[in-house]
């Protein structure tokens, strides 16, 4: 660990150093000394980066490159697209561990393997690197259940508005992870970033992604337009307590005290008389439309029949 601590140091150290030698290239774009000398850093930053992978690798670290496509990113931009998108990962981790997820929060534990920690950042387009602990497989090239999530994230991040990743998403996932990864697309698109990232272990890339904020924000649009919709038939006994002819409304109080408002087509008419209030059986169409962008429920109800009791 004392050797990733010491790569650590130097890597920030030349990152901060590479910075100022740009504000001076900046100020002086001709001098051949500056630009010699900024070609010395980028070589010497590269030959760390490889240095810290392949120590990381050894301590059983994976190496994320998490590059903001902007100069100058906000705290907040930063911040928000970093921390959904580690939700985002931690949300499809723990799918592909438990089951699919309809709720986006996740267990202490899940929280704790997934978790990125922060190693150094670089200048130009501002860059963050971190560690993540991740298993060794027997196989190495066999992915884990970490490299699963992370390239799920990913390949949804560029879906942009093809509903066939998002619906396979949902369907082996679950709709939590559906609406992490719209939460980490709305935060890059309302503060107009986009991002690259880099998934490595030692010298191997393990997925890549570059994701321009036009992309995030047709990602966006496309999950605030899509919903799964799931239709049932419940049969239960209460009391007819209201009834709109003109407005084909209906109310109706369980016997469990369960209030159902909605609409009905020919349940009730001159050819299918109810009486108010009187005890019926009722046949209802239950609709429930999940929205993948957010964890709302829309649930109607649809009066197909009367039963008298």
């Amino acid at each position: 660990m004392s050797q990733l601590l010491y790569l650590q140091e130097k890597l920030q150290d030349v990152g901060a150093t590479m910075g100022r030698m740009e504000m001076e290239l900046a100020r002086h774009p001709d001098s051949a000394g500056l630009a010699a000398n900024m070609r010395s850093l980028r070589k010497l930053h590269a030959n760390l980066q490889a240095d810290f992978a392949y120590s990381a690798d050894q301590l059983g670290l994976d190496v994320l490159h998490y590059r903001l496509l902007e100069e100058r990113p906000t705290a907040k931009a930063l911040s928000s697209s970093v921390g959904t998108f580690q939700e985002a990962v931690s949300v499809a981790y723990e799918a592909l561990r438990y089951g699919k997820r309809k709720r986006r929060s996740v267990s202490p534990l899940i929280a704790s393997e997934t978790a990125f920690q922060i190693a150094y950042s670089y200048p130009g387009s501002f860059g963050v690197v971190f560690t993540i602990p991740s298993p060794r497989m027997l196989i190495p090239e066999m992915p884990s259940t970490l490299d699963a999530a992370m390239r799920t994230v990913l390949d949804l991040g560029k879906a942009h508005d093809n509903k066939a990743i998002i619906t396979d998403v949902e369907h082996n996932f679950g709709k939590a992870t559906v609406s992490a990864v719209y939460s980490w697309a709305k935060a890059n698109s309302q503060n107009r970033i986009g991002t690259a990232i880099e998934w490595r272990r030692s010298n191997q890339l393990r997925s890549e992604v570059l994701i321009q904020e036009p992309e995030f924000r047709a990602l966006s649009e496309t999950l605030e337009k899509l919903a799964d919709t799931k239709v049932t038939s419940i049969r239960p006994a209460g009391t007819l307590v209201g009834a709109d002819i003109k407005a084909k409304t209906f109310h109706f109080v369980t016997t469990n005290d369960e209030t159902i408002r909605g609409h009905f087509g020919d349940a009730i008419s001159e050819s299918a008389h109810a009486e108010l209030p009187r005890h019926y059986r009722a046949v209802i169409q239950k609709t429930t439309e999940t929205t993948y962008a957010t964890d709302e429920e829309i649930i109607t109800y649809f009066l197909d029949k009367l039963e008298p009791l």
